[in-house]
């Protein structure tokens, strides 16, 4: 009985010390679990709760590496916690000025100002203008374990500057290439050709829903973590992670999309909206919101400026 109650003993301290760690372990990733919450959705609506400047503090978590969300934003960096929702007062020929000016076609940022944007169907038939503008990378091209090219940031004839390519992958509705440079391969005024652009769209939105959305993705070239149990990850990201230059350009495309509109739109991250599904992504990686909304300011500024 003395031997058994020995064992016993022992078993039970390792049980004990099993559980501490089990204890342990879901307590350190209980508030990533917390953090990576989907916003709340209105299936009936097709939207998320709450006026848009309250659903893009949930939609623009900080996104960290491997897509672990940072906690919901109490204000959206100036002009954008201002501006969300509300009427767009930019003039359309103020901003075709502005475009003139500095050589840059309708064309190649979402497509003609006078068109509106792609719609969806609401469930008791009602037609509603895209109201996301969804922020991506495009983790590509992948470097597996070369490092990030010294000059891919200022070099034309870096592979992954080439927009050209993604005329054959319809995926979103434009690029932007670490120049600054756009090409629109879906108008604005439709959806993506080719998949939904979130899995978010794909669960919920579905085809009638798709065309809430308006998909902008960064060039962004990515490499592997060799700490990483799985070999073909890609969880490495440059940083900073976008270059000035990309940042301005999605600016411009955030203001062409909401001139078109007539309200400003809701911005959002990839990694949030698809926050909950198996597999979900982890784009944008290294995005400061900080200098998108700079942007933004500095063109509204311009655009103004008669």
């Amino acid at each position: 009985m003395k031997e058994l109650s020995v064992v016993s003993g022992r078993w039970f301290i390792k049980l004990y010390r099993i559980s501490a760690l089990i204890s342990v372990y879901l307590f350190l990733i209980f508030p990533v679990f917390a953090q990576n919450k989907p916003c709340e959705f209105n299936s009936k609506t097709l939207q998320f709760t709450g006026k848009p400047v309250e659903q893009a503090r949930c939609l623009l978590r900080p996104n960290k590496i491997g897509g672990v969300l940072g906690e919901q934003l109490e204000k959206l960096p100036f002009p954008l916690e201002k501006l969300v929702g509300k009427k767009v007062k930019i003039k359309k020929e103020n901003l075709r000025e502005y475009l003139q000016k500095n050589n840059i076609s309708e064309i190649s940022i979402g497509g003609f100002l006078d068109e509106t944007l792609s719609k969806a169907k609401m469930l008791g038939g009602e037609e509603i203008e895209a109201l996301y503008f969804v922020i991506h990378d495009t983790s590509s091209p992948y470097l597996k374990d070369e490092p990030f090219p010294a000059n891919f940031d200022s070099d034309a004839d870096w592979k992954g500057n080439d927009l050209n390519i993604w005329l054959k992958q319809p995926v979103a509705h434009a690029f932007v290439n670490r120049l600054g440079e756009s090409i629109t391969v879906n108008d604005f005024s439709k959806t993506v050709t080719k998949g939904w652009g979130t899995k978010f769209a794909r669960d919920f939105l579905k085809i009638d829903g798709k065309g809430l959305q308006i998909h902008i993705e960064l060039v962004q070239p990515r490499r592997r973590d060799v700490n990483n149990p799985n070999p073909a990850n890609d969880l490495i990201a440059p940083v900073p992670g976008f270059t000035e230059e990309q940042y301005k350009k999605l600016a411009l495309l955030y203001i062409a999309a909401s001139v078109r509109r007539g309200t400003w739109l809701i911005p959002a991250f990839h990694s949030v909206l698809d926050a909950g599904i198996k597999d979900a992504h982890d784009d944008p990686q290294n995005f400061e919101l900080q200098k998108f909304a700079q942007k933004i300011n500095y063109l509204l500024r311009k655009i103004d400026d008669k």
